[in-house]
């Protein structure tokens, strides 16, 4: 991790690092995986099946199905994920705005520390 001493001898300015990096900080990755996914299926009315089917794809490995709904719950509870009721037994996902925020700047982070991080050895 690349430590900024403010007080340094150069001329040169500390690189901008983007606005709020940390809005996902509490969430685990799985949950921040659900919430790309949830995003990518933005139009569909994802139901948990099709999440999980996706999940899986992505992970190559079967997602135990608790696992999947408990973390659903928690970003609904976190106001991340909408869930609207089609039937008495399905549930349809949707992220929120607030998910979409913060998904952006989480990405927006990622890539500043890929690509526009200057390098240590500099």
């Amino acid at each position: 991790m690349l430590v900024y001493d403010t007080a340094n001898d150069t001329d040169e300015p500390a690189p901008d690092l983007p606005d709020e990096p940390q809005p996902l900080a509490t969430l685990t990755g799985f949950q921040r995986d659900v919430l790309f996914v949830v995003v990518s299926l933005d139009g569909t009315n994802p139901n948990g099946v099709e999440i999980k089917r996706e999940l899986r794809a992505a992970y190559d490995e079967e997602i135990n199905h608790g696992r999947l709904y408990q973390n659903l719950r928690e970003l609904v509870d976190e106001g991340l994920v909408e869930k609207r009721p089609v039937d008495g037994r399905t549930n349809a996902y949707r992220a929120s705005a607030a998910a979409r925020e913060c998904l952006e700047a989480h990405t927006a982070w990622s890539e500043w520390c890929l690509l526009d991080a200057p390098d240590e050895a500099a």
